[in-house]
């Protein structure tokens, strides 16, 4: 029998006596709260609400402790809370900040009333400060929210509002409110707001500094330590993580690393040759796999095509592509003639938190096998994109791949509505492939490029004119979008393409693509939807 499933994961910007403790109600936001601390120079605990009693009992005491939103309702019976002891508890020893569904908890354990908010907020709203606070002075905030806190409680204020949220910002000495999310990259002054309440109020102290030079010498030492000996694999898939976790591996393991490119038939046309060109041959081994991966895919039953059913679909086929992974890299080092004893992979932070929280079942992630004959090693575990950019870059690796955009695992997999088919996918390769080239024709440099940006096929059965025939075909669907400078895609804006890159791009994907059926493609879409309401892939 093979044995369970082992991951290691190094460990960076927490610490579990750190000054500030972030209790996890199930926000998909909830890495950005520790993200944001790091740049005012702070570490954090991050731990789930189930744990908070048994925290709370050990003796550690933090100066701030921040209670994250949450996709359930406080009015619910079993909604996940904090003992009345505990609260208190934590009231007494620091300061306590609420977010969105913990602002809302706070409220109610307090005595104050939550009840179903007579306008839902959802994305951008401009935030009114009514009185003082630090350096923050409103703005553009991120609000995601079904229920409005209707009551204070006793002696509380309001300190900030919206035009349908009239206690956006409340509190009172030790206990703030707020329902916005000021850890999001498209909330204004967010970074202002919570460097007020953690070093004002709760009189925190810098003990956190993100030093390239240093982090590079710890995680290859630490790479080294969580595997001495044996041959080690990594996925090597082109992006910037793996190649940023590529590049630490080598450090560590020399000759002892072996990388693995897979073409899965779910890349555009000539991304294999593209990666080569950015890595050689030394050492990395190109291996073509569509055919695996297609039939593991197009074997799965398709529960859709109502939301549910594509959902439940979509999961499946994270997990089969991070399975088939697993399988392809397992067998082309026994090929080879070499039994690993480790995959190294590019996992970042948000990839784990998204996975845990049920946003996403990244296919490195929740997709991995529950048993595994490998260590699994994830040295940039605690990191999130923007800074493995920087580290990218401060190792060396080309501008291309630097600022690379992020491709999910299972690629075009999950850009076409289902069932993945083979018809779908070979058109969906090709037109992504002139998309690509269109992006780097009008946009030459990377840094003026969307953040991410990709083509989707549609089958939404559509009426077109070509040759002076009616012609019933598919549509596309080009999708850009732009985050801020933590690029953490919890929240992202729609990039608005030039009226040139348009006018080409619907061009080039009618004339220049068909499915090999012969059917064609008729009308290009531009999504222009946020995050949220909508995400960045579409499933």
């Amino acid at each position: 029998m093979e044995p369970t499933q082992r991951i290691q994961r190094f460990p960076w910007g927490t610490a579990d006596d750190a000054q500030v403790l972030i209790v996890h109600f199930g926000s998909k936001s909830t890495p950005m709260i520790a993200q944001l601390l790091r740049e005012i120079g702070l570490r954090s605990r991050v731990i789930d609400a189930v744990d908070v009693p048994a925290v709370a009992a050990s003796g550690y005491r933090p100066r701030l402790v921040i209670l994250s939103g949450g996709d359930d309702s406080v009015c619910n019976d079993h909604a996940p809370t904090i003992a009345d002891r505990d609260l208190a508890l934590f009231m007494q020893q620091g300061i306590v900040l609420g977010i969105c569904y913990g602002a809302q908890l706070l409220a109610l354990k307090l005595g104050g009333k939550v009840a179903t908010a007579a306008t839902p907020e959802f994305g951008e709203v401009q935030v009114q400060v009514h009185a003082p606070f630090g350096a923050y002075v409103g703005g553009t905030a991120v609000m995601n929210h079904h229920d409005e806190i209707v009551a204070l409680p006793s002696g509380w204020q309001v300190l900030a509002s919206t035009t349908h949220c009239r206690h956006a910002l409340i509190g009172t000495d030790n206990v703030y409110a707020v329902v916005f999310h000021p850890e999001v990259d498209h909330t204004e002054h967010g970074e202002a707001f919570l460097r007020h309440i953690a070093m004002t109020r709760a009189g925190c102290t810098p003990d956190y500094t993100y030093d390239l030079a240093a982090y590079v010498e710890q995680a290859v030492a630490w790479l080294q330590q969580v595997m001495p000996s044996g041959d080690v694999e990594l996925g090597l898939s082109g992006g910037v993580d793996s190649a940023v976790a590529w590049a630490l591996a080598q450090r560590a393991y020399g000759a002892r690393l072996h990388a693995t490119f897979v073409d899965t038939g779910f890349m555009r046309e000539g991304e294999l040759e593209e990666v080569r060109g950015y890595f050689g041959s030394a050492g990395i081994a190109y291996v073509e796999a569509a055919e695996v991966f297609l039939e593991h895919i197009t074997a799965l039953p398709y529960t859709g095509p109502e939301p549910v059913g594509e959902a439940r679909y979509y999961d499946q086929v994270r997990r089969a592509v991070g399975q088939c992974f697993i399988d392809t890299f397992v067998q082309q080092a026994r090929q080879q003639g070499r039994t690993p004893v480790a995959l190294v992979q590019g996992t970042n932070y948000a990839d784990i938190i998204e996975s845990l929280t049920n946003l996403k079942a990244h296919h490195n992630v929740g997709g991995l096998p529950a048993r595994l004959a490998v260590t699994v090693v994830e040295p940039l575990a605690g990191l999130f994109k923007f800074e493995i950019r920087q580290l990218a870059a401060y190792l060396g690796l080309p501008e291309e791949v630097v600022y690379r955009q992020p491709s999910p695992g299972p690629g075009l997999a999950i850009r076409m509505w289902g069932p993945v088919t083979r018809l779908k996918t070979q058109a969906l390769r090709r037109g992504t492939r002139i998309l690509e080239e269109l992006i780097r024709q009008h946009y030459p440099a990377p840094r003026q490029r969307p953040s991410q940006y990709y083509l989707a096929l549609a089958p939404l059965a559509s009426c077109g004119l070509m040759g002076d025939e009616r012609v019933y075909g598919y549509a596309w669907v080009i999708r850009g979008v732009t985050t801020r400078d933590r690029e953490s895609y919890v929240t992202v804006g729609a990039f608005h393409f030039s009226p040139a890159f348009l006018q080409d791009a619907a061009r080039r994907l009618t004339n220049e693509v068909a499915m090999e059926d012969g059917t064609r493609f008729v009308r290009v879409f531009v999504e222009v939807t946020g995050k949220p309401p909508s995400t960045t892939e579409p499933h």
